[in-house]
C-alpha cells in the first residue's frame, strides 16, 4: 500500500539521522586512544575493513580517525528493515552501503563491494554478521579480498565503562564521558594459492586477538 511505502520510508529517514545524530554525540564524548599502523594510515589503495558486528556503532567515527577523510567507504549492510535504517545513519556519517548479508541479497552486494575495492575504495565487512555465530568470520570477506587482491585490515574498539548488550553479537555500547580504545591491526594480505579456510583462519584469529586486547586494555598491569 503506498501509505505504508510512505510510512516505511519516513521511518527509515527519522530513524537513520537520529541514529546518526546519536551515535556522533556519543562518540565526540569518549577520550579515545588508539593504535594505528603507518601501513594502514598512510595507504593509498583500497583496503579490506574487518570488524565484528557487536562493534559496529563506533566504527563510522573510528574508520575516519584511522584513515582521514579522504577515502570513501562501502560497508555491507543487511537489507531488513533495521538494516535500512543503519545504512541510513551510516550514509550520514560518511560510509556509504551496499545491500546485503549471507542470507539475503549476499551475492549481489559482494559482487558491488568487489567492484568498488577495485576501482580504489575502502570496503567493510561485520564477518560475523547478520546472525552470527558470535566472532566468527565467514567466507564473503576473504573472497572479497582474493578477488580485488585488498589487504584485510582487522578493527576493534572498546570502552572503560560501557554497555554490553544481551544480543547473538554482544553488542558494546560505550558510556558517555568514557575512555575509549580502538586498535587497528597490520593489513593481511591473501591469494588463492592460500587457501579460503587457511586465509578465512589468519583473519579471524587476528580480529579475535585485537578484540580480547581491546577488552582487557584496562585491567592490565
Amino acid at each position: 500500500m503506498p501509505l505504508r511505502g510512505a510510512l516505511s520510508r519516513i521511518k527509515v529517514t527519522v530513524g537513520g539521522a537520529l541514529a546518526a545524530g546519536i551515535l556522533f554525540f556519543l562518540a565526540r564524548t569518549i577520550r579515545w586512544t588508539g593504535s594505528v599502523p603507518k601501513t594502514v594510515a598512510e595507504n593509498d589503495s583500497g583496503l579490506v575493513i574487518v570488524f565484528w558486528h557487536g562493534r559496529l556503532l563506533m566504527m563510522p567515527h573510528l574508520y575516519h580517525l584511522a584513515r582521514g577523510t579522504r577515502h570513501k567507504p562501502y560497508m555491507l549492510i543487511s537489507q531488513h528493515g533495521d538494516g535500512r535504517i543503519i545504512a541510513t545513519a551510516c550514509r550520514v556519517l560518511g560510509i556509504r552501503s551496499a545491500a546485503g548479508s549471507s542470507t539475503r541479497g549476499g551475492s549481489r552486494a559482494l559482487l558491488e563491494l568487489i567492484k568498488r575495492a577495485q576501482e580504489g575504495s575502502d570496503i567493510g565487512f561485520t564477518p560475523d554478521g547478520p546472525r552470527g555465530p558470535r566472532y566468527e568470520v565467514k567466507d564473503g570477506v576473504v573472497v572479497a579480498a582474493i578477488k580485488t587482491g585488498c589487504q584485510m585490515v582487522p578493527c576493534t574498539y572498546s570502552a572503560q565503562r560501557r554497555w554490553q548488550l544481551r544480543s547473538w553479537d554482544g553488542m558494546i555500547i560505550p558510556k558517555p564521558f568514557s575512555k575509549g580504545v580502538f586498535l587497528v591491526g597490520d593489513p593481511i594480505a591473501v591469494s588463492e594459492g592460500d587457501g579460503l579456510e587457511e586465509s578465512r583462519l589468519r583473519i579471524q584469529g587476528a580480529l579475535r586477538e585485537l578484540t580480547e586486547r581491546a577488552d582487557s586494555y584496562w585491567s592490565s598491569p
